[in-house]
């Protein structure tokens, strides 16, 4: 069983480092410049013979300025921040003295995982704030209504924030599995920007739609949205439950790989 001490030990060592607030800074400038770009080019016509995007009238449009802006201008850095998590011990051999005060590794694992899930929901409240700051600005000036009473809206908020959250335990699964933090940094980033949205393209253009709909990505993002550009997505609980599926199942595997590692 965790302790509040454990928990409280872990939250230290995330929130006495730089890198967080550093994160915290991108997830706020990238969700900002997300919910303004949807914002403002909302109904835009784009000319050239294209058929011009809802406008802000448009329920989806709202929640995609609110909600899905959120998780996907603050998921990548929580990631990070998860990755870090792990391979931060290794790097500045900090390992030994967690082992050596907390000889169940284990306890230390699911501690590190509830203090991670805790900040990594604190920055989808930053992003959602965010959000609401440089979208809602951009909806004024255009003369339109905030919105914040769309049907739908808050669930999605809190879908977003939730997601948000679970992206830093697979984070710090991808840490465990690969104790270099560069390394690891860039394969988590290469993973969720490059192969796994290739991925989904492969397993739509092969008809598998019913597959890719469980990757990581599209099961979040199922949570916020109900449509993609080319995947049928879950429904809501369905995208909620997988993201709950797969944080279980890189918390097992980081449990059980730091308990029969050697750390030295």
């Amino acid at each position: 069983m965790v302790t509040g001490r454990l928990l409280r030990s872990e939250l230290t060592k995330v929130l006495t480092t730089r890198l967080w607030w550093g994160l915290l800074v991108g997830v706020v400038l990238y969700t900002g410049l997300q919910a303004a770009a949807t914002a403002g080019f909302a109904g835009v016509d784009p000319g050239a013979g294209q058929a011009a995007s809802p406008g802000l009238a448009d329920d989806e449009t709202i929640r995609s300025i609110y909600a899905s802006a959120t998780y996907t201008g603050a998921y990548i850095f929580a990631m990070v921040l998860g990755v870090t998590g792990m391979t931060g011990e290794y790097r500045y051999q900090t390992i030994t003295p967690t082992f050596l005060a907390t000889p169940r590794r284990a306890r230390v694992v699911v501690a590190k995982a509830g203090a991670h899930l805790v900040v990594g929901v604190g920055y989808g409240v930053v992003a959602f704030l965010g959000a609401v700051l440089a979208g809602g600005i951009v909806i004024l000036i255009r003369g339109a209504d905030l919105g914040l009473a769309t049907p739908g809206l808050w669930r999605a908020v809190l879908l977003a924030v939730l997601a948000v959250g679970l992206w830093t335990l697979l984070g710090l699964g991808i840490g465990t599995l690969i104790r270099n933090q560069v390394a690891a940094i860039l394969v988590a980033i290469a993973v969720a920007f490059i192969i796994e949205p290739l991925a989904g393209l492969a397993l739509s253009a092969a008809d598998l739609d019913a597959v890719a709909k469980f990757l990581p990505s599209l099961a979040s993002a199922a949570m916020t949205s109900p449509t993609s550009g080319f995947v049928d997505l879950l429904p809501w609980w369905g995208g909620g439950l997988v993201m709950l599926a797969y944080a279980a199942l890189f918390a097992g595997i980081g449990v059980a790989l730091t308990v029969r590692r050697d750390i030295t």
